[in-house]
């Protein structure tokens, strides 16, 4: 065996995995231009067992096939190899302007594949001067619609012109040689020379695409499963949210409720006298005060924490939500007598949700106020750094018990104590406050207050 026929056999083994390997993909991922490519090596593959100047290897497999039949195979290949170029590079960049043109060129190759189907040689072997001139045509197009990919950049596309215009140039030497313009007597088929460079190309620009596709296919895999976990959370605080309320309305809210029907009850039965009615009244409206301050903390906190409710972070004075909270508290540090200073850098800005941010201040100013004895001392510290701000409640009150320290932002049973002037505590106040700074990228610790007695609650958010 020659040198030539190695050199053939070379390529046409590679045009056949080609084929194959482009034929599988299209099977696993469903482009059509790999399902194009596969046919086009495939049809190549075939017309290079059957020409003259090659191997012509097809009749050592099927001997008995008449030439005639062989020729009929070997123009439909090579005549179906025009439009399945086109619809690999149309269908690899998609521009709709070329559409009309592509459907042309397959339109006149349909015609002519009719032609080598049902005429005899002598009439369809007069086709193939008619044909190359469709073919160089075909080119300009196929030019066209790379020149466009490579001004936009699109994937690959430098790849897949060069290998085009590698391919053109053989494909013209092939042209010549088979018109008798240029007399070339020896050397490969120069169609599968010039085909194997381009496929050599394709696959470069194809498994660019690939990796692009791949990566793209990993960014929307991670985005999705953002989203699952972020749905999963939201969910898990709609059910924490519901518990929460069934609980409290059941307890907390009932009781109060309870024990005004009582009284109600009592009263209009004449069972109780109106000085015992007054002592009730007194124990009552303090139960509905708690009761109602509950409700708003709980309906702000389940506004925020609803799975339809996106948290709503602006650019929020510090100084002006801290007043609100202090008047809000005024007339309970002034029934227990309670000094109460801010200090710090108050005329700073954050970046907070507004009704959060409230709901944050009044909880950690009513909780030390809560547990701080008559006469006793609070102040709220603001402290500016470098990427967030730290506010500070520190109180003189009675502390917090080691054993409660663990679980306190918590929402368990074991939370709930009455205050220093008996102040009722539902229990979630740390739990809301908790919840909703981390929602707003903060955190909340406690410990000791180091100058003695009582407690310090602090809490970080973001500056503006």
């Amino acid at each position: 065996m020659s040198i030539q026929q190695h050199i053939e056999l070379l390529e046409i083994g590679g045009i056949a995995i080609f084929a194959a390997y482009n034929l599988v993909l299209f099977n696993q991922v469903r482009k059509r231009y790999y399902l194009y490519l596969g046919l086009l090596c495939l049809v190549i593959f075939l017309r290079s067992t059957l020409v003259d100047d090659g191997s012509m290897i097809f009749y050592s497999f099927f001997p008995n096939i008449p030439l005639s039949i062989g020729r009929k195979i070997e123009f439909f290949c090579s005549y179906a190899g025009l439009p399945l170029t086109l619809l690999f590079i149309y269908r690899l960049y998609t521009f709709e302007r070329f559409k009309r043109y592509v459907k042309i060129f397959i339109a006149i190759s349909a015609g002519f594949l009719l032609v080598v189907l049902f005429a005899p040689y002598r009439i369809f072997y007069h086709t193939l001067d008619a044909y190359n001139i469709l073919i160089l045509l075909s080119y300009f197009l196929v030019f066209a619609m790379l020149i466009k990919a490579v001004r936009q950049e699109l994937t690959g596309s430098m790849y897949v012109f060069s290998g085009t215009v590698l391919c053109f140039f053989f494909v013209m030497a092939e042209l010549l040689k088979t018109s008798g313009i240029v007399f070339i007597s020896a050397g490969p088929n120069l169609v599968n020379t010039g085909f194997v460079i381009f496929l050599f190309f394709q696959t470069i620009a194809l498994s660019e695409i690939f990796a692009k596709s791949f990566k793209e296919n990993q960014m929307l895999n991670k985005d999705l499963e953002k989203r699952v976990e972020e749905k999963t959370a939201e969910i898990q605080r709609a059910s924490l949210l519901r518990d929460t309320l069934i609980r409290i309305v059941s307890h907390d809210i009932r009781g109060p409720l309870g024990n005004l029907k009582s009284v109600i009850t009592l009263t209009r039965e004449g069972q109780v006298s109106l000085e015992q009615t007054k002592d009730f009244m007194g124990t009552i409206e303090k139960g509905v005060h708690h009761t109602i301050q509950m409700l708003d903390e709980l309906m702000e906190w389940g506004h925020a924490a609803s799975q339809n409710k996106r948290v709503n972070q602006e650019e929020l004075m510090l100084k002006d939500l801290i007043d609100s909270a202090v008047e809000h508290a005024k007339s309970h540090m002034e029934t227990k007598g309670l000094s109460f200073e801010v200090v710090g850098e108050t005329d700073t800005s954050c970046l907070f949700d507004k009704n959060a941010l409230k709901v944050v201040l009044r909880n950690l100013l009513s909780n030390a106020i809560k547990f701080t004895e008559r006469g006793g001392k609070i102040s709220l510290g603001v402290e500016k750094r470098a990427n967030n701000i730290l506010i500070e409640f520190i109180d003189s009150g009675i502390g917090i018990p080691d054993d409660m320290k663990e679980n306190l932002f918590e929402m368990k049973k074991d939370n709930k104590r009455p205050g220093t002037d008996n102040e009722k505590s539902s229990g979630v106040g740390l739990f809301i406050c908790k919840d909703l700074i981390e929602q707003n990228g903060g955190s909340i610790d406690v410990e000791d207050n180091p100058q003695g007695k009582g407690s310090v609650f602090k809490f970080t958010l973001k500056s503006a």
